[in-house]
């Protein structure tokens, strides 16, 4: 119904004008011979008939133009952030009355348009990180009265690539944790330390690992064995895990991807995409393609470990979501098995403290848009993560700065402080 009633021009201002103006000038101008309704319902009449032709004029000239506009090459934004895509349309500013707006239909963003010349050229800020593969906009022709309107759209088949937005996140510690090894003392660790325990000998044990000492002292077979320990890995795999409001914990990944966070030798995979990445360019396409997993967040990421670890115990850096969700069973499954050999990295994008509406709230006032993670949802994640012992950091995209214990307990505070008051 839109792209139909998109094409016809009058707008409903425009029809109420022409209504009255026509009545007026029918049964009241020409029929008691006013002469000033004449003039003022024919002027009326008169000026929508001038708006209908120049706005149609107009978007002739705008259809052909957008026509013209070749698709540039492949260009590269971030969200939330304004960068120019290289789109531009006359301005139509030699044509008294005109006005030139439009708008992305697909895929959400918001535009800033700039006058440069004759032209108007188009900044944008998409909403989303993904690959898109084309953009769709809607371009607006109206009069300055309000009394003609036509749209027109215009299907660009350049592909853009949208990064996460890395904010204030400048960079990222170095994320390397503990891996099986031998080099500290810990009963967590792997059987991969040096043999310095004993055990009573069983069927089935190598002969060259018997204590001939202790047997010729005490004629009891004991055999060594190694002792639990770890190491500070020299490998490090790192996966994105997709789900709700993942955008921060993504562009911390690009962050850590960017600025060599993972140490020397390291793999990266993410949901959406299959296999791994140890390229810089390959890791943050894999950030890029994540968007929109849905459901199926953390789908990936068994298989993915275990392919990591064949070649060799590794340290394990994960990027989650802060809201809950059906990633996170599949997350538990992985780090219980790991026995706190891993880390866990959540971006946030500030922390919502606010206490939810009760219903005669919402019921006598709209409900305002809550910014940022709601700190109840963000408890709930780390209150799971904390049963498997593994390290978790929470940072703020807007500040860049780490959010601990102490920032969470004020939120805590804060959200009760507002139940208390909405009770």
């Amino acid at each position: 119904m839109r792209r139909v009633t998109d094409l016809v021009p009058i707008t409903p201002l425009g029809l109420i004008v022409a209504v009255v103006g026509w009545a007026a000038l029918q049964h009241v101008g020409l029929a008691e011979r006013d002469l000033v309704i004449v003039v003022a319902a024919g002027g009326a009449l008169g000026l929508l008939a001038l708006a209908l032709v120049l706005v149609v004029l107009g978007a002739i000239r705008i259809k052909l133009a957008a026509r013209a506009h070749r698709a540039g090459e492949e260009r590269t934004l971030e969200t939330s952030r304004s960068l120019p895509t290289g789109f531009s349309l006359p301005g139509l500013l030699i044509v008294p009355m005109l006005q030139v707006r439009w708008a992305w239909e697909s895929p959400g963003a918001d535009l800033e348009l700039s006058r440069r010349g004759l032209r108007l050229h188009e900044d944008a800020s998409v909403r989303a990180r993904g690959i898109v593969p084309g953009v769709e906009r809607r371009i607006v022709i109206q009069d300055a009265f309000g009394l003609a309107r036509v749209a027109v759209r215009q299907r660009e088949p350049v592909r853009l690539t949208v990064l996460p937005h890395a904010g204030a996140m400048r960079d990222l510690p170095l994320l390397v944790s503990m891996a099986g090894g031998d080099d500290v003392p810990h009963p967590m660790g792997l059987d991969d330390g040096d043999r310095v325990e004993l055990r009573r000998y069983a069927p089935g044990d190598p002969a060259r690992h018997i204590h001939w000492k202790v047997f010729g002292r005490t004629r009891k077979l004991m055999v060594k064995m190694p002792e639990r320990a770890l190491s500070r890995a020299r490998r490090t795999v790192s996966y994105l895990v997709g789900g709700p409001d993942d955008e921060a914990s993504a562009a911390a990944a690009r962050v850590a991807i960017e600025g060599g966070a993972f140490g020397a030798e390291w793999i990266f995979g993410a949901d959406g995409s299959d296999g791994e990445a140890s390229a810089i360019g390959d890791a943050v396409q894999r950030v890029v393609t994540s968007a929109g997993v849905g459901e199926r967040g953390g789908s990936g990421l068994r298989s993915f470990v275990d392919r990591a670890e064949r070649t060799g115990p590794a340290s394990l850096v994960l990027f989650a979501p802060p809201r809950p969700g059906p990633w996170l069973a599949r997350v538990l499954a992985v780090l219980r098995g790991r026995a706190g050999r891993a880390r866990v990295v959540i971006g946030v994008d500030g922390i919502d403290s606010s206490a939810k509406p009760t219903w005669w709230q919402r019921v006598i006032a709209r409900e305002a848009p809550r910014v940022g993670t709601p700190i109840d949802e963000l408890d709930a994640v780390l209150g799971a993560l904390a049963a498997t012992r593994c390290e978790v950091v929470v940072i703020d995209r807007r500040s860049g700065r780490r959010l601990g214990s102490a920032h969470r307990g004020a939120a805590r505070a804060l959200a009760a402080d507002g139940k208390q008051v909405a009770a």
